[in-house]
């Protein structure tokens, strides 16, 4: 084949890796500051220039966080723009390099890949594969960015050409088509269509609507491409991306990951509640700057998580891992039955730990629930029997003996309690390669002593990104 998968060597998945774990991104602030100098004709420093950015961002999060109709998010003006490079961009990109950088070691990706970037934005895409191919020697790509907004294509035009230049030529993108996705697609085939914070903010399409317009997207795939949507981890946004998935997928589109069909059945978990997490970055200045010497932390965005959703429409999976139907595990869809009792169940991981201090918290799915399911584990009865599930991978299968059935009223939500008694092994996805922390042992250095066992039941989700 002229135009393989590309598989990264050992060596460039060793320097691909240590890239990754630099948590911040010099050249993007250094590039940053210097497009607000040039758009504002001053320092970026000047108080009446972080006012003005201040306000950018306080009024991008007012209008992000309303409902509906009412949500109509706009990068129309300069400073709104220069807002969103200062707070949400350094982590987008982060995130997007970290992403991209999976879909290639997982051999998803062709030794020259065609991309349809949608919503380009000021280029965090864009920019987060340049960083991936700085670090592998045989690939290349080639980039057709679409932005419906005009200060977004010059600050695209301004900052992006300088990350491709650090990708040695491996990277072309011309400058974004000015369109808009709900009544324009660019004609063409591509190996990868990413939709990175883009469906989310399409207030005025209903969910039939969005639905068809990813179906609409998907036309646009070559036969063995992908289709990537990423949205942030609030549970709004990300329960909206679940029930999206599930709509294309009766559309006939199959779900890559991260979502697994264990069961052969249309999942029906309400709210899904599900994303993933990567390192914080490190602080910019200009972030520290805007909150001032009062409010030094308000404007700083550090958190690096996302829900996403991998779109194929030639039916292969990550994990094509199906329950026997002879296996005596247990469906999530029939916890009442089994409720104060002990059973058997073989689950994806879809999430990392969320616990407090003195609890490992998991929510789990088999594809057969509709109420969110969560497995706890109080962390002084942590065995080497619990790693596989301490240790696995977000959407990884794990098979988890003797779980005591509790429902949480308050949080409307099943609790699997694992004891000393409770066994794990990994039937499908990898591990993480880190130990999880030890609770207990960090309690005591805290507190100096051992803490008691008082398990009084979980809260089932933490606040999620800030935007």
């Amino acid at each position: 084949m002229d135009n393989p998968r590309y598989i990264p060597n050992a060596e460039e998945i060793k320097r691909l890796s240590a890239f990754l774990k630099i948590r911040s991104i010099p050249e993007l602030e250094k590039q940053t500051v210097s497009y607000i100098e040039k758009v504002t004709g001053k320092s970026w420093k000047d108080e009446t220039v972080l006012e003005k950015i201040r306000n950018a961002i306080l009024a991008q999060k007012e209008s992000y966080w309303k409902e509906g109709g009412k949500k109509n998010v706009s990068y129309k003006g300069a400073y709104s723009v220069l807002g969103y490079m200062a707070y949400q961009m350094p982590g987008y990109v982060m995130e997007f390099s970290e992403f991209f950088a999976g879909l290639v070691t997982s051999g998803l990706i062709r030794k020259h890949v065609k991309i349809l970037d949608i919503g380009s934005g000021p280029g965090t895409v864009s920019i987060g594969i340049g960083r991936v191919l700085s670090c592998l020697e045989g690939m290349t790509a080639e980039i057709t960015p679409l932005e419906q907004y005009e200060t977004h294509i010059e600050a695209y035009q301004a900052v992006v050409p300088a990350f491709l230049t650090q990708a040695g030529g491996k990277v072309t993108a011309n400058k974004p088509l000015a369109l808009d996705i709900t009544k324009e697609i660019p004609e063409g085939e591509f190996d990868l269509i990413v939709c990175s914070n883009v469906i989310n903010e399409l207030s005025g399409l209903d969910p039939e609507q969005k639905a068809d317009l990813v179906l609409a997207l998907s036309k646009h795939l070559v036969p063995d491409g992908n289709l990537a949507i990423l949205e942030p981890a609030d549970l709004t946004n990300s329960t909206m991306l679940r029930d999206l998935s599930r709509d294309v997928k009766k559309k006939g589109l199959t779900i890559y990951a991260p979502c697994n069909d264990l069961r052969g059945v249309y999942c029906t978990v309400s709210p899904c509640w599900s994303f993933r997490s990567y390192a914080d970055i490190k602080p910019t200045e200009l972030m520290f700057a805007l909150g001032g010497a009062e409010e030094k932390f308000r404007f700083v965005n550090t958190d690096v998580k996302f829900s996403y959703a991998i779109l194929r429409t030639d039916g292969h999976r990550k994990c094509g891992y199906r329950i026997p139907a002879e296996a005596k595990r247990a469906r999530l869809s029939q916890l009442k039955k089994h409720l104060e009792k002990r059973i058997h169940i073989t689950v994806s991981v879809m999430s990392a730990d969320i616990g407090d201090a003195k609890n490992y918290l998991f929510l789990v799915c088999d594809g057969t629930g509709t109420t969110p399911t969560y497995l706890a584990l109080p962390a002084f009865h942590r065995t080497p029997e619990h790693e596989a599930l301490l240790t696995a991978s977000y959407g990884s299968v794990v098979a988890v003996d003797s779980v005591l059935v509790r429902f949480n009223k308050q949080q409307n939500a099943y609790n699997l309690l694992m004891g000393r008694e409770s066994f794990t092994r990994m039937i499908a996805g990898t591990p993480t390669g880190n130990a999880a922390p030890d609770k207990i042992a960090l309690l005591k250095e805290k507190y100096g002593r051992k803490p008691s066992p008082n398990y009084r039941g979980k809260k089932t989700g933490k606040p999620a990104n800030k935007r």
